[in-house]
């Protein structure tokens, strides 16, 4: 049986998301920057969707360590314990938002690798505490904040190198 009180932290999440994208957009901007805008606002909804909603999949196999268990939360504080096809697949999901980081804001290598720290601590912390009052069957690794940290670090490089190359004007568009 579905417990629907469990969506209710991702729909706020997609309310959020919904006010900053219409903040953001709501200043004089060229078609391109808006193209940058609201597709981040579709990749924020797809990222919530993928991280602050309830699940019994696992991509993958299903993890054979035994997790260390923090209440209600099943957790891994051992970095780089359990590799398995989620460990690549958490560093592509934060690969754009790297790429939006470098187009939407103006902050260097260093702030950047940061944020994505930040933004990975604030995924995991958020599901510990889904996973305290919820029982939203999500796994707190430690490996996961390494790897979204390391998505937005290659995201952003990966606009760094296109902005000296031959397609340079291509990025300036959506910046």
């Amino acid at each position: 049986m579905t417990n629907y009180s469990q969506w209710l932290p991702y729909l706020a999440y997609v309310f959020l998301v919904m006010i900053g994208i219409g903040t953001l957009a709501g200043q004089k901007r060229t078609v391109g920057q808006m193209v940058t805008i609201v597709t981040f606002g579709v990749y924020l909804a797809i990222v919530g969707y993928l991280t602050l909603t309830p699940t019994s999949y696992a991509f993958g196999n299903v993890p054979t360590m035994r997790p260390f268990w923090v209440g209600n939360a099943p957790t891994n504080p051992i970095p780089f314990r359990g590799i398995e096809i989620d460990f690549y697949l958490n560093i592509l999901m934060l690969v754009p938002m790297g790429v939006y980081l470098k187009l939407l804001c103006k902050a260097d290598f260093r702030q950047i690798a940061i944020i994505g720290v930040l933004i990975g601590l604030s995924i995991e912390s958020t599901q510990f505490i889904l996973d305290s009052f919820l029982q939203m069957s999500r796994w707190v690794d430690i490996n996961d904040i390494i790897t979204n940290a390391g998505g937005v670090v290659i995201g952003y490089s990966l606009v760094l190198l296109l902005q000296h190359s031959p397609l340079k004007k291509l990025v300036r568009y959506f910046d």
